[in-house]
């Protein structure tokens, strides 16, 4: 991963932590699914590559159960945490271990922030002549 991927130091020791449990490939299709709902393009490219020069087809992964739920539980945390109804929860706390789901949830967290800082600090586009601009 490049220094860049994210703004926040705790997202390299996380990302150290879960690889070991998770593999690299589940890893990269999880930060992927969190990115991409998140619309944080730089990401989303950034694990796309990662996972085709693995050779993973990013648009129709074959993936293992563990993977669909890391990715649809991904997708569901960036749309809305709030809906993640006791199924979800039940099929989350069933797969990982209780030190593993916190890894988790903080990696996601730290996707979800890491997209807000990107969009947050996108240039803004130049302005016609004539417009003002407010502080």
């Amino acid at each position: 991963m490049t220094d860049q991927t994210s703004p926040f130091d705790e997202w390299y020791a996380i990302s150290e932590e879960l690889v070991p449990f998770i593999g690299e490939r589940a890893y990269s299709l999880f930060a992927h699914a969190v990115f991409d709902q998140c619309g944080a393009e730089a990401a989303t490219a950034y694990f796309r590559e990662q996972l085709a020069v693995a050779g993973t087809d990013v648009d129709q992964p074959q993936v293992t159960e563990t993977e669909r739920l890391l990715i649809d539980w991904g997708r569901q945390v960036a749309r809305d945490a709030n809906a993640l109804d006791a199924d979800w929860r039940r099929r989350f706390d069933s797969a990982f271990n209780p030190r593993l789901r916190v890894s988790l949830i903080r990696f996601a967290a730290l996707c979800i922030a890491t997209a807000v800082v990107d969009a947050a600090s996108r240039p803004v586009p130049d302005e016609p002549h004539g417009s003002e601009r407010r502080a």
